[in-house]
């Protein structure tokens, strides 16, 4: 049988030389690795110690408790829970090392579910802890740290109801003039929908019924009753015959591809006198006229 290594002593002595430097090399490489892994497990367990000091509660007394493999392990508090106690449940160390990261960050646990916000934290890791987990009193309730989110909610209870600006009765507003502040004293009229209202206006050139407001998507059929269109709207027209590309393109009611037949249209047939010359292009239909009506012009 041929020796395997007879192929390595025929190497010249400069190659065999490298080779044994990069077998060296790389069992170097893998000591240190150990020799780091071993440093960061032992930072993270004193980092676990340390944290239960910051938080300036000792851990109670918590009774032990027996896991399903017979491992005898104690009930904790995940806020003051050290490292060591989390790896005797079998987690793995990197997991350990993220939840002290993660509560040194300021986060507080209030329930045993609250830890699996903790990255690389599986579903099974909190339906393992989850029997014996026993959040403390100071952190289940509001005394707890951090406090800042019930501070708000005390403070939003005890600020001065504001008096409200919003119409008490049914109040018609045209929907042409109003601006921003009078939209928005309509019940059910906020910010955005005030917003939509005036940037839909602009675009299509005033509203000549209230029902077009049911083309914004966000307004409902119950706000209706509430506006109003003026007899004789002011409705901004726009010269089919003389307007840009980008002046019919942003109506609303016009499209794209209606857009550019129209211009062809034009270059090579001259202006539209009318509805009708217009309707036998064939770029526009009935309906589409019936829509466009109030906002060109022919001349």
């Amino acid at each position: 049988m041929r020796n395997p290594f007879n192929g390595f002593l025929y190497f010249m002595k400069g190659d065999r030389r490298a080779v044994v430097a990069l077998g060296c090399i790389a069992v170097f490489c893998v000591g240190v690795l150990m020799v780091v892994d071993r440093l960061s497990l032992q930072s993270s367990l004193s980092m676990g110690r340390e944290t239960v000091q910051d938080v300036g509660h000792e851990p109670d007394a918590l009774p032990v408790e027996e896991m399903s493999n017979g491992q005898k392990v104690s009930v904790f508090d995940p806020n003051t829970v050290d490292s060591l106690t989390l790896i005797g449940f079998g987690l793995k160390a990197w997991k350990v090392r993220n939840f002290l990261h993660y509560r040194a960050a300021g986060k507080v646990f209030r329930s045993a579910e609250d830890m699996g916000n903790t990255y690389g934290w599986t579903a099974e890791d909190v339906a393992m802890l989850e029997p014996y987990v026993r959040v403390g009193e100071s952190y289940s309730r509001k005394e707890g740290k951090p406090r800042k989110e019930w501070e708000k909610r005390e403070r939003k209870e005890n600020e001065p109801e504001r008096t409200s600006n919003k119409f008490r009765s049914l109040t018609k507003v045209d929907v042409n003039t109003a601006d921003t502040a009078m939209l928005r004293r309509i019940p059910g009229v906020g910010e955005k929908i005030s917003d939509a209202i005036v940037r839909y206006r602009q675009r299509l050139g005033g509203f000549h019924c209230v029902n077009q407001l049911l083309d914004i998507k966000i307004v409902s059929p119950e706000l209706l009753e509430w506006f109003t269109v003026s007899s004789s709207p002011d409705i901004q027209r726009i010269n089919i015959n003389k307007a840009s590309f980008q002046a019919l393109n942003s109506h609303p009611y016009i499209s794209y591809e209606q857009t550019k037949a129209l211009l062809q249209y034009l270059r090579l047939y001259g202006e539209v006198k009318n509805e009708e010359t217009l309707l036998s292009t064939g770029i526009f239909s009935k309906e589409d006229l019936e829509r466009l009506r109030p906002y060109i012009a022919y001349e």
